[in-house]
């Protein structure tokens, strides 16, 4: 039997054209930057200069680091239609095409270099350092690539916030230009990043990924989630589509008309989070890989048992909630408990028409028995 060539060549390919490139023109489109804005706005030239780092190293990086988007959106874009499915899969070592070889050294330059200019933003600092440490980890164990190339194609919204910062900069942004990119950055983010978070797991969960390495990579993109939905929250309270009244209970208020309880976000986002933690679970202890069938059963078994979960929850209240004695005398007895709810979503869930016979349904509810303590705490 011959080897798959893919498989006996252990190099992937360090792509050196891009690294390269990357690391040499940045320094020089600085310095081609600085020498236009001193020349065509010394006074705003000099203005930038009086704080170095909050203002002319953020100034130059978000230009810099926008030109090279450019280039890596492409390039990761082109990477993730270039990549087949069937290559892309867990433990197979694969040399990197060419659209892979731009996408990967673009990301690396901009991570890299971006960091000295946004140091006045720790949160960016964060986020690029582990973004550092994730593109290690996926080719030092041979993890698959195309999720990561369609994350990375899908920053069309950092276009729409560089522009915005410059502007602001140059001292042009109006309230109502400002209102409009705003919204116009959710859109993108809720539309490309956090679209692409769904697509992501679902390929992560049909490349063979498993054991510890599927819960670090759904992990990771949970916290990727998690940050986007941070982002966006801030940009709607930023241009005052959102804001937040914290009396008792703590409602969203969106757009000064509809106000969302607090209670049923936080626990619409427990449920999820359990959820996703059990099929973990499952998919980790399993003896075998579930087929795309089971997964697509267990998925629809999961939501049956989430609204099973809901009324039960709601129907028990009145049963098993425990008074516990408070010292606010304004604050009411919860509507919901969660251990009626997980009596009834045990129960859907053993007794689903949906689920495949292949499944182990037994092990699937002692695997939500061991992720409850998470919907407990939340």
């Amino acid at each position: 039997m011959e080897d798959n060539p893919a498989c006996a060549n252990r190099d992937i390919g360090i792509p050196f054209v891009p690294l390269l490139a990357g690391l040499t023109l940045w320094p020089l489109l600085k310095i081609a930057g600085e020498y236009i804005v001193s020349r065509v706005n010394p006074q705003f030239f000099d203005e930038l200069k009086l704080d170095v780092r909050k203002r002319y190293d953020l100034y130059f990086g978000t230009w810099l680091g926008s030109i090279f988007k450019v280039v890596s959106i492409t390039a990761c874009a082109a990477a993730v239609i270039t990549t087949p499915a069937e290559t892309d899969i867990m433990g197979l070592v694969r040399p990197l095409n060419q659209a892979e070889q731009w996408c990967w050294g673009c990301r690396t330059v901009i991570y890299i270099q971006e960091i000295p200019h946004i140091t006045s933003i720790p949160e960016l600092v964060i986020h690029h350092i582990l973004s550092i440490v994730a593109m290690i980890a996926m080719l030092v164990f041979n993890m698959p690539r195309r999720q990561m190339y369609l994350a990375w194609g899908s920053l069309l919204s950092e276009f729409i916030s560089n522009a915005r910062r410059l502007i602001k900069m140059h001292g042009r942004l109006t309230p109502r230009l400002s209102w409009w990119l705003t919204t116009l950055n959710v859109a993108a983010i809720l539309l490309f990043r956090v679209t692409s978070i769904f697509v992501a797991l679902l390929w992560a969960l049909n490349s063979g990924i498993s054991s510890i390495y599927l819960i670090v990579d759904v992990g990771a993109w949970s916290i990727y989630f998690v940050y986007m939905i941070k982002v966006s929250a801030g940009e709607l309270a930023r241009a005052g589509l959102l804001t937040v009244d914290s009396g008792r209970p703590a409602k969203l208020i969106v757009y000064n008309k509809w106000h969302v309880d607090m209670f049923g976000i936080i626990m619409g986002l427990g449920l999820v989070l359990t959820k996703v933690l059990f099929l973990m679970v499952y998919e980790a202890t399993a003896e075998r890989l579930s087929s795309v069938t089971e997964i697509h059963s267990i998925a629809w078994a999961v939501l049956q048992a989430v609204a099973a979960g809901l009324v039960g929850a709601y129907i028990t209240a009145p049963i098993l909630r425990l008074t516990i004695t408070t010292s606010d005398p304004g604050q009411k007895p919860s509507k919901l408990c969660l251990h009626g709810g997980f009596l009834f979503a045990a129960v859907a869930l053993l007794s689903s028409p949906t689920m495949a016979g292949s499944v182990d349904k037994q092990a699937l509810v002692a695997c939500m028995a061991v992720s409850f303590p998470l919907m407990n705490a939340i």
